[in-house]
């Protein structure tokens, strides 16, 4: 789910980029929020809204932030995601090579809902439309603060909160491989979570590597496998390693 985030924010990104070399500085860049509400809604299949304000500069480095975003789609007429506030700075050097380097993006409380019917499939889970090259497209700093999903069961008519999601993520390309490191809570259980992929495969695989330290238990837990979309559904297929450890 949220490398689809990433997806729409780089869309985002190149459309603002493409525009700074052939417009002159003075441009009135807050008139982006109609170029990035369109290009995020055709990109997600969902109507993005920015609710809040759109800034953006060129020098000394191309920087875009808007505040209050908001994805349509949820349940009972509800945003299916929000964000507080998202912000991303850019090189320049590499846009003239027809690729993009975001070395600083930001999310601030980003929250989801995502729901999984009875036979598994996900509601996030339709592939993106993307006009550009995911292999074109890296991310050396991406930072998540106070991120919060919501997983919705309706098989076991359950549900899971995952909360003050803090972490870091970087990405080669788009395509992966990715790595991430942070701290959740698990329906209040606090963890530390350290997450690598391998490149998405053309089949929808993803090697996937994922360790989890729970704070009030002495174990880590440890997963290596692939994970995927089988018609709709997540698929893992893979080891699973629980080590106890002294705390």
């Amino acid at each position: 789910m949220l490398a689809r985030l990433f997806v729409i924010f780089g869309g985002l990104f190149v459309l603002v980029l493409c525009a700074a070399l052939v417009v002159p500085y003075f441009i009135d860049w807050a008139g982006y929020r109609a170029d990035f509400e369109r290009e995020a809604s055709a990109i997600l299949g969902r109507k993005v809204t920015v609710e809040g304000d759109a800034t953006a500069r060129l020098l000394p480095f191309p920087s875009v932030t808007f505040s209050n975003v908001s994805v349509a789609g949820g349940p009972e007429g509800q945003p299916a995601m929000t964000v507080e506030t998202f912000s991303m700075d850019a090189e320049l050097a590499p846009f003239l090579r027809g690729e993009v380097l975001i070395f600083d993006m930001r999310l601030v409380r980003p929250k989801a809902t995502i729901d999984i019917a009875a036979d598994g499939t996900v509601d996030w889970a339709m592939r993106p439309t993307a006009p550009f090259d995911l292999n074109q497209i890296a991310i050396e700093k991406l930072t998540v603060t106070e991120g919060e999903v919501a997983l919705r069961h309706a098989a076991g008519g359950r549900s899971h909160l995952i909360s003050e999601i803090n972490s870091t993520v970087s990405a080669k390309s788009l395509a992966g491989p990715w790595r991430m490191d942070g701290t959740l809570k698990l329906d209040g259980l606090g963890t530390n979570v350290t997450a690598s992929t391998g490149r998405a495969e053309g089949n929808g695989q993803m090697r996937l590597r994922l360790k989890a330290d729970p704070d009030a238990y002495p174990l880590v837990i440890e997963t290596d496998g692939n994970a995927g979309l089988v018609k709709g559904a997540v698929a893992y297929s893979g080891q699973f390693k629980i080590s106890s450890v002294d705390k």
